[in-house]
């Protein structure tokens, strides 16, 4: 039987922002160390990032990448921009597929109308298709501009094409997984969040204030009004505590009104990664606030790799998949819109820090057992190998 060898696998990666990015952006990242470690030939395009880059090319940790279109706005008036950022995009996908290889299009999100372009003519180029979907935009509520709804809905729209024309489909939950089942009979594999270890092993007492942490964005679908809620019942009994809210949206701005008269509530906005994942590591309660809706429910909340990896105690809601791979012996769950569980949980944490302690480092080891980037890497690796060997 022919044994497929990496050097032989090609592998052209089309996502929104890299190598600077949010929760996406990571897990991938991530996930792309350890295939660029089993000698996986990769290349990344980065398409009309909001988010600032290093450079327009460059080398992430020796992966390749390319920044097209950087802060674009596809409107009338960049008409000749337009164009020329479209036919860059068409150019890189024709340039970096190789002759004699197996060549893989891995496209980070289902089709749209942004990114539809350059999948019909990486599949007309004959590449084999690969999609990470990680949302099901058919139960999206936020209120948006009207450019992201219209957006969304060519998601939804167009859902049957990514469908149809995918060798394979990487999901994030096992709603999505079961939804892209039902359809036929194709490579569908379940990968959750993907994060890098990030524990302080000299690190053994809480800091004095208690430090709670929530990282991530503000849409209705996070909760963050339910953490704010449960923290503030909390720190009226426990006066000597913060809690630190990262992350930049137009509904953090709103958060950041609304509770500006609150000196123990601290919006730190947009972190450079060292300063995002030393606060990460160097909290002591992290906190994770999902709402019972159809959209939080059918992904996966991508935050809570990262915060098991940092072997501090984690509160979570039991959205999702959350139950399947985590216990009351692992994490702190709650249930859904319950604020008045998030101060009982840390209340607990205070007053057992050994037990709490304990508790965090249980999620770490699930956290090495189901969202580490080598397991999950390997997953994706093997997939790879097995739709190149067809």
């Amino acid at each position: 039987m022919y044994e497929m060898k990496t050097k032989e696998l090609n592998l052209l990666v089309l996502i929104k922002e890299y190598p600077n990015g949010l929760a996406v952006t990571k897990k991938i990242q991530n996930i792309l160390y350890y295939l660029f470690s089993q000698k996986i030939e990769i290349n990344v395009i980065s398409y009309r990032s909001k988010f600032p880059q290093p450079s327009e090319k460059g080398l992430d940790n020796g992966i390749p990448y390319v920044n097209i279109g950087i802060g674009l706005d596809l409107k009338l008036l960049n008409l000749h921009k337009t164009i020329k950022y479209f036919f860059k995009g068409l150019y890189l996908i024709l340039k970096h597929k190789k002759k004699g290889c197996k060549n893989i299009f891995y496209c980070i999100g289902a089709i749209n109308i942004e990114n539809l372009l350059f999948v019909f003519w990486a599949r007309l180029l004959r590449y084999k298709l690969v999609f990470d979907v990680n949302e099901d935009y058919s139960f999206f509520e936020d209120q948006v501009k009207i450019i992201s709804r219209f957006k969304i809905w060519t998601i939804k729209q167009l859902d049957f094409f990514t469908y149809h024309w995918a060798t394979a489909i990487i999901v994030v939950s096992t709603h999505l997984r079961n939804k892209y089942l039902k359809r036929n009979k194709k490579h569908i594999l379940l990968i959750p969040v993907t994060a890098k270890e990030n524990f302080n092993p000299n690190k053994s007492f809480f800091n004095d204030p208690l430090q709670v942490v929530y990282a991530g964005s503000f849409d209705i679908k996070d909760g963050v009004n339910y953490i704010i809620e449960g923290f503030n019942s909390f720190n009226n009994i426990y006066h000597n505590a913060r809690l630190i809210l990262t992350g930049k949206s137009d509904q953090q701005v709103i958060y950041q009104e609304k509770y500006k008269s609150y000196s123990n509530i601290i919006f730190k906005g947009h972190l450079s990664e060292d300063e995002f994942y030393d606060l990460l590591k160097n909290a002591d309660v992290m906190c994770m606030c999902r709402t019972n809706s159809g959209f939080a429910n059918a992904g996966f909340p991508f935050k809570l790799g990262e915060y098991l990896a940092t072997g501090n105690p984690v509160i979570s809601t039991k959205a999702s998949d959350v139950e399947n791979y985590l216990t009351k012996d692992d994490a702190y769950l709650i249930d859904f819109n319950s604020p008045q569980q998030i101060g009982a949980a840390l209340t607990e944490i205070v007053n057992n820090p050994d037990v709490a302690r304990k508790i965090g480092l249980n999620g770490m080891k699930k956290y090495q057992k189901y969202f580490s980037s080598e397991v999950n890497g390997k997953l994706l690796y093997d997939l790879l190998i097995t739709i190149a060997s067809e």
